[in-house]
């Protein structure tokens, strides 16, 4: 048991620089301002970047490459270029050292991802599983500590005694959890302890979402919902999994599990009460980001000032489209205006090349997650899949275009997500197993 633990520890080790750069902010911040190591440090988190690189480095560094997804890398290529042009020529807002080390990362990111072999993937899954277990374990620690924090308000690590974090960050990292947890152990053959591991980060990962309050995180959710029962969920498994619960001992265990939770639930009133109170919360969200939007700028009364945010940006692209549509020929600089509508500020900011390579970006890497989630070739391609339906959804809804939460993730998905090259080595695989079975020893 233990030791296919360390099966395949080459891989894991890469896989784990992988996940440094791909979702590792949580532990980052973790680090970072929950235990005070180097509060709000860019070169503290540029430090972890870097050790993400080191755990990358192959054996065949320098000597073998590997190729990248040509649909999806060819306009996440023009969009870096896109960006890198306008910082360096049209750039009104500066930006400085901060944006050229992001950059210089990004590139690094991407040299160590054409570096890797193929065979990262079938050892990664178990890797990110434990490192956002450990976000989320991060998360719930700064929180229990931090006497300024009060449960019902939405999670995140303090940068000082009183100043909030970004709760998207662990929102995402929890969902992230839910999809991968239920992927291993479901879908896979993984070690016993790596199947305990994903069950508490399962439980962990669902109080995260809970506690972050996320609207885009709770939108993915339902979508995620939405495509498994499109692509996998039909009546015979509904006859599955009826007949399943409905054996003797089945149904003894799930009947004692539901009755200890509400038992539990009806003596600890304070807690079913914060969870009314979330739930009701999330719900009047939304209410007032649909008032918001139906009202707009002439709103008496602000009821929700990210959805006021979003349709003042909104407004000002209008108004530039129809007013001074030559403007957004070329776009208006490099981060001339944060939007917080990511696909709006690409074509404000960078013209007609910026709204065209993001997004073609973003829409090549929907078309082979819809490919992989349909599918099911292999666990990690059907766990990048999902984890990308939140970064779909901010792409309308929050962040900037040119930011590493986009970049970082693009580049994951054009080396990873491939779903011909998949299927080769799905079909290589099927081919040595049945080739090792005939020629197999007589006993």
């Amino acid at each position: 048991m233990f030791k296919s633990l360390f099966e395949g520890f080459q891989y894991k080790r890469m896989a784990l620089g992988v996940a440094i750069f791909a979702m590792g902010h949580p532990v980052i911040f973790f680090l970072r301002d929950g235990l005070k190591l180097a509060p709000q440090s860019s070169v503290f988190t540029a430090a972890c970047l870097v050790l993400g690189l080191f755990l990358m480095i192959p054996g065949t560094l320098f000597q073998k490459y590997y190729s990248l997804n040509t649909k999806i890398s060819f306009p996440v290529f023009g969009w870096i270029g896109v960006c890198l042009f306008y910082f360096f020529v049209i750039n009104s807002s500066g930006g400085g050292v901060r944006e050229l080390i992001n950059y210089a990362m990004t590139g690094a990111f991407l040299f160590m991802l054409i570096s890797i072999p193929d065979e990262v993937k079938d050892h990664a899954l178990p890797v990110f599983i434990v490192f956002i277990l450990a976000g989320n374990l991060g998360l719930f620690y700064s929180l229990y500590t931090n006497p300024h924090y009060v449960l019902g308000a939405r999670a995140s690590i303090y940068f000082d005694d009183e100043y909030g974090g970004n709760p998207h960050v662990f929102s995402r990292n929890g969902f992230a959890g839910v999809i991968g947890s239920v992927i291993l152990l479901f879908m896979t053959k993984e070690n016993l302890l790596y199947k305990f591991i994903a069950l508490v980060n399962l439980l962990a990962s669902i109080v995260t979402v809970i506690l972050t309050q996320s609207r885009a995180t709770l939108l993915s959710v339902f979508l995620s919902i939405g495509v498994l029962m499109f692509f996998h969920f039909r009546i015979s498994t509904i006859k599955k999994i009826g007949s399943t619960l409905t054996k003797p001992v089945n149904l003894l265990i799930t009947i004692g599990v539901v009755g200890f939770i509400v038992h539990k639930l009806s003596q600890r009133s304070d807690f079913t009460n914060v969870l009314l109170g979330i739930s009701e919360g999330f719900w009047n969200k939304f209410l007032d980001v649909f008032e918001t939007a139906a009202q707009g700028e002439d709103a008496e009364e602000i009821a929700d000032y990210s959805a006021i945010q979003r349709v003042m940006s909104f407004n000002v692209f209008k108004n530039a489209l129809l007013y001074n549509p030559i403007s957004m020929i070329l776009g208006n600089g490099y981060k001339a205006t944060y939007m917080d509508f990511p696909i709006l500020e690409a074509m404000y900011n960078y013209g007609i090349a910026g709204i065209y390579f993001f997004g073609r970006s973003v829409f090549e890497i929907v078309k082979e997650c819809y490919r992989c989630i349909k599918d099911i070739i292999s666990p990690f391609s059907a766990f990048l899949g999902f984890i990308f339906i939140p970064i779909g959804v901010s792409v309308f809804s929050g962040g900037q275009p040119s930011d590493t939460t986009f970049l970082f993730p693009f580049l994951m998905m054009a080396r990873f997500m491939d779903y011909d090259k998949e299927l080769v080595r799905l079909r290589i695989k099927e081919a040595a197993l049945k080739t090792a079975k005939v020629f197999a020893p007589v006993a």
